[in-house]
């Protein structure tokens, strides 16, 4: 429950966002929905892409966050690597509209811009990892280590839709294992 206007703001568009999308989001609805009026609205956000910025870096942030928390249980890149799949499948059922919002918002260039990318965001922690288990003669890496991450996420992120519409007859924990095994296979040295 919000305890602010400003928070019943960025609660509402964060559901009003996952639910019929950016584009379909008017400020109109999102002052409805939080009780507050347009101005207000505006009195925090210069505009509706402001407002997606600083859901965006909020729910990045809380996935990065649960990322580092989780990561430091692990005792080597492979043990991270898994780890760090294992959380992103966790995140995603437990915060579903954040994670959802991370999907979205990340491949619109009005809301992440290259001031933005220069932040500390989720796929930092994984190449942090891959470097480091490249160093160790672990990983075997692109010359671009955000490109191994790329794959792994796309990995994750086909495995979570084919598990939420029920696509795959597997159970998710078969799933989640099946993904970390393909994951660490394409990384092996």
């Amino acid at each position: 429950m919000a305890t602010t206007k400003k928070q019943a703001i960025l609660e509402t568009a964060l559901e009003l966002f996952v639910s019929k999308g950016i584009d379909a989001t008017s400020i109109r609805s999102i002052a409805k929905g939080a009780e507050t009026s347009e101005g207000n609205i505006y009195r925090h956000f210069k505009s509706k892409n402001d407002l997606a910025r600083t859901i965006f870096l909020n729910c990045a942030t809380q996935f990065r966050n649960t990322m580092k928390e989780t990561v430091e249980q692990g005792s080597g890149p492979e043990q991270q690597i898994e780890i760090l799949i294992r959380t992103i499948f966790d995140f995603s059922f437990d915060y579903q509209k954040e994670f959802s919002f991370i999907m979205i918002a990340n491949h619109r260039e009005e809301i992440i811009t290259k001031e933005m990318l220069s932040k500390p965001l989720p796929k930092d922690v994984f190449v942090e990892i891959l470097q480091a288990g490249k160093e160790q003669g672990v990983f075997e890496l692109p010359e671009e280590p955000t490109i191994a991450v790329a794959w792994i996420v796309g990995m994750v992120q086909r495995s979570i839709i084919f598990i939420q519409r029920n696509i795959t007859s597997l159970e998710p924990e078969k799933v989640i294992d099946e993904t970390v095994r393909a994951s660490l296979r394409m990384l092996k040295a």
